[in-house]
């Protein structure tokens, strides 16, 4: 547990000290980026899935190239099909680019939003610590989707569902967030608000259809057989979105000004739609709810920038309080974390303390 509280401590540290204006900066995030690698990607018999990856890692061991390609999450599928050509006998390979793909795409991300410690600081609490280390397939897909948003931001809505694809290569659930794409046409040909409003009740119901239909399943989209349909921390991780929904709030005059306040406005309706929902398909609103980290990031970041030191010094103890309880909650009074996730295990120091003792 030692090892993930002094992580978490070095991103407070950096967000403290840190003043974005001089090279040092991206200097330390480089590196806190191959030791987040590391971390994430060598990590040994860590996270509750662990065995159920092994397994499907095995089931890819007989099937050919093209029955991959052709079948469901072929790009997750693939490197399970390549970890065996390259003769490992577990998922270190897949591990190790997954969790550079998901660092890769954060790191992009956050170097976009500009505020990159403070990004750390939203992601790390339950997205690396918890999604990166567990949920390979849908962490990479959730990190892909965050540079997606990037684009559709800057209007490049090809690029958008480009990176929306591609996600959906490695979780096939990223691909309901194309329905943030009409969101974006009906702003950049000045539709009339009613046209917004009509979509946004009809892609709601749309989702709550393709949400139920998939609790129909005995294995659905979001589970794998072995989780419940009743996700117990739903509501607890819901409230990781309060702060920024406080402060999409405080400052929505802000927002309203900017070009893209309908796409962050409909991020904000998903939100608070989630909560409603979770109370009927938790688990599966806790799945889809975990894509809705962008608005967080987003939300956080852009503020931030505009307040002045005494808010700015403010806001950043406040969150470091709130996501160190959220830690220290998830850590001591979590079922999974006692038995997953402690001790931490990695491949690499595991083979050095071999070697040398």
């Amino acid at each position: 547990m030692v090892t993930y509280w002094v992580i978490w401590f070095y991103l407070c540290l950096c967000n403290i000290f840190s003043s974005y204006k001089n090279g040092s900066g991206k200097v330390f995030l480089i590196i806190t980026f191959l030791f987040l690698f590391v971390f994430i990607g060598f990590r040994y018999k860590v996270g509750v899935d662990w065995y159920n990856y092994l397994f499907f890692y095995e089931l890819e061991k007989d099937n050919d190239l093209k029955s991959i390609l052709l079948g469901s999450d072929p790009a997750y599928n693939t490197l399970n099909y390549m970890g065996h050509i390259l003769g490992y006998q577990d998922t270190f390979f897949v591990n190790a680019i997954c969790g550079f793909l998901v660092l890769f795409f954060l790191i992009k991300s956050a170097l976009k939003l500009e505020k990159y410690w403070l990004a750390l600081l939203v992601y790390f609490p339950y997205h690396l610590l918890v999604v990166s280390m567990n949920y390979n397939r849908q962490a990479v897909a959730i990190s892909i989707s965050l540079w997606a948003f990037c684009k559709l931001l800057e209007s490049r809505f090809i690029q958008f569902v480009f990176f929306i694809i591609l996600a959906a290569l490695f979780h096939k659930t990223a691909i309901t967030l194309l329905l943030f794409l009409p969101i974006f046409l009906f702003t950049k040909f000045h539709h009339s608000n009613f046209f917004n409003v009509f979509y946004i009740g009809i892609s709601l119901i749309l989702l709550s259809i393709i949400i139920y239909y998939s609790s129909l399943q005995d294995t659905n989209i979001y589970l794998q057989g072995n989780e419940d349909m009743n996700s117990k921390g739903f509501f607890v991780r819901w409230t990781y979105h309060l702060i920024p929904l406080l402060l999409f709030y405080k400052y929505n005059a802000f927002f309203k000004k900017q070009s893209y306040y309908p796409i962050i406005r409909y991020f904000c309706i998903l939100v608070l739609f989630m909560l409603p929902l979770g109370i009927i398909f938790s688990t599966l609103a806790d799945r889809f709810n975990l894509y809705l980290i962008f608005f967080d990031l987003f939300v956080i970041c852009t503020i931030f920038s505009n307040l002045s030191r005494t808010n700015k010094i403010f806001l950043l103890f406040t969150l470091i309080a709130f996501y160190t309880i959220q830690m220290y909650l998830w850590f001591f009074h979590g079922y999974w974390s006692v038995k997953a996730w402690i001790p931490y295990q990695n491949y690499i120091s595991n083979y050095l303390s071999n070697w040398v003792f």
